[in-house]
Order: C-alpha cells, then sequence, then structure tokens
C-alpha cells in the first residue's frame, strides 16, 4: 500500500483549502489526482469535512501562535488592515509547510512581505513603516533559525572573548555572525508596548478573537523617530534537539546607519573617525561615537575582521 501516497493526501487536506473544499463536495474525484488504489481511497471514507475543517483550524492557529512570537508586531499591525488576520491565516498552507522547519519562519515572513503591497493601507508612507518593521523582525527570524541549524548541524558553538584590546580601534571591523541590522520608524520596544500589551505567546489568540482597531495603527506610526536597530541571537539553553535562542538587541540614532555601512570588514574604527574629522565632526561627536562602536565590540554585535 502507498502509506506515502496516502500521507501526501491527508497532508493536503490539512493545509490546502482547495482541496479540502474539493473533498468536501467529491472526495473521490478530490482524491485523483493521488496515486491511490480502491482500498487506498476507501481508507478516506470515515473523514468527516467538517472533522477536517476544524482540525486545519486548529493546526493553523497552533502554527499562528508560534510564529507571532517571531513577529508580534507585525502581526499585530496586520490585525488592524482589513483581510489582515485572514491573509495570515492563509500563508499557513502547503508551500509554507513543506518548507524545512528550520527554514520555515523566514520563508514565513517573506511572504507577509510580498503580501504587504496587497492590503490597504492609509498611506504609501505607512506601508513603507510596516515594511521596515517586518524587516527588522524578519532579520531576527533569519539569524535564529540560521544559528539553531548550525547547533543542531554541528553542535555547541565556540563562544569568542568580548573583550577588546587596547588598539581595538586599529583594525577592521565587521558584522559579527547571527547579528542583523535594519532601520525602524521608531524604538522597537516601544513600538511593542504600544501594538502588543499583552505577553507575545497569547497575542495571536487574542489578536483573532479581537482585531487591534485601525485607528491605533494609525496614531502609534505617526510618530517619527527612526533608529537603527541591531539583534544577536544566542544560545541561552543548549539541547541536541531543542536549544533555545535568545536575543540581544540594541537600538541606536538614525545618524549611525549612515556610518554603519562601512562595517564591511575593509575599515577600521580609526579610519572612520579620521573621515569624520576631516569633514568638520567636533571632538566630543569623534568620542561618543568611538565609545559606541567599543560597546558593539564588548557586546559581540561587532567583532573584528
Amino acid at each position: 500500500m502507498s502509506f506515502q501516497e496516502q500521507e501526501r493526501a491527508l497532508f493536503d487536506l490539512l493545509f490546502d483549502s482547495n482541496v479540502r473544499k474539493d473533498f468536501s463536495e467529491n472526495s473521490t474525484a478530490a482524491l485523483h489526482q493521488y496515486e491511490l488504489n480502491e482500498e487506498e481511497r476507501n481508507d478516506f471514507n470515515t473523514v468527516r469535512s467538517d472533522a477536517l475543517d476544524l482540525d486545519a483550524k486548529i493546526r493553523i492557529d497552533l502554527l499562528l501562535s508560534h510564529f507571532c512570537c517571531f513577529f508580534p508586531v507585525s502581526f499585530s499591525i496586520l490585525s488592524t488592515i482589513s483581510g489582515g488576520i485572514e491573509t495570515l491565516q492563509s500563508l499557513v498552507d502547503v508551500l509554507t509547510m513543506r518548507t524545512a522547519t528550520t527554514e520555515r519562519m523566514t520563508y514565513f515572513g517573506r511572504r507577509i512581505g510580498e503580501c504587504l503591497n496587497e492590503l490597504p493601507f492609509s498611506t504609501v508612507h505607512e506601508q513603507k513603516k510596516v515594511s521596515m518593521i517586518l524587516e527588522a523582525e524578519l532579520g531576527m527570524a533569519w539569524i535564529s533559525e540560521a544559528l539553531k541549524r548550525e547547533v543542531l548541524e554541528n553542535g555547541q558553538l565556540h563562544i569568542k572573548s568580548s573583550q577588546v584590546d587596547q588598539r581595538w580601534s586599529t583594525k577592521k571591523i565587521k558584522l559579527a555572525p547571527y547579528v542583523c541590522a535594519a532601520m525602524i520608524p521608531q524604538s522597537y520596544e516601544k513600538l511593542k508596548q504600544s501594538f502588543c500589551p499583552d505577553l507575545e505567546y497569547d497575542l495571536w489568540r487574542k489578536l483573532n478573537k479581537k482585531p487591534l482597531a485601525e485607528v491605533r495603527r494609525k496614531k502609534i506610526l505617526e510618530e517619527d523617530d527612526p533608529r537603527l536597530f541591531i539583534a544577536r541571537v544566542h544560545v541561552s539553553h543548549m539541547s541536541q534537539c531543542e536549544p533555545t535562542i535568545d536575543q540581544k538587541k540594541i537600538e541606536l540614532s538614525e545618524g549611525f546607519a549612515s556610518l554603519f555601512q562601512h562595517v564591511n570588514g575593509t575599515v577600521s574604527v580609526d579610519y572612520i573617525l579620521e573621515n569624520l574629522r576631516r569633514i568638520g565632526a567636533q571632538d566630543e561627536m569623534l568620542q561618543t561615537i568611538k565609545a559606541t562602536f567599543q560597546q558593539l565590540l564588548e557586546s559581540q554585535m561587532l567583532e573584528q575582521a
């Protein structure tokens, strides 16, 4: 018997709404696309369409509860938009579920981004802000999955010392592994407090039950206070099957973003400071910038190339 083909059919029935609809209307016709003999098709005769719909809904809700922990602000914002909740639900389909578990979160986040153009935001500027927020959360999801994949494949990672020597500013610098950086329209922590007042693990259930008001989204996103958002992930609890990944975040002023384009392993902090001095930057500003770079190195957001 082709148990593998039966599993494929059941998988599609759970995560493909079109297949599920066809099955409810004519189960025999819906199963013709699978290589099943009569006996194998008959195994599906006891499957009730209403129970199948309920099973699919429960699974989708459980998955979205998990996904919401990685995209809390994005989920909250989408709940305020007409069709936003339905869009998130529709993305838990066979394409998402056939993606490897260590890549699924990133894939799901990218698909949200592809849907933003189709949702009715108030203005293009508002949509751009939401896209920036999603990019920051997507970056964190990506480095979290990358670290988890590395740990599962190779075991515990070697942690470099966070100490920097006295000549650190003369050495070329770059982003450390498992670090992401993105511009966001205002402080991420403030956005979370404004959009996600409830605990994240329960956020999807509450949003699904009572989406946030549109007026709330507009009011929160009116504020402009751009930040350079930087996050690093690390293993807080080692496990051979499910390591716990935590995040450390730093937010810098918008002006620091222009300096970050040089953090690519080709120049040192002293080189950056000298170029700023040539264009008239004052010593007080230069010392602040140098201290910030040192903090980023000690926090392992940056490393020496």
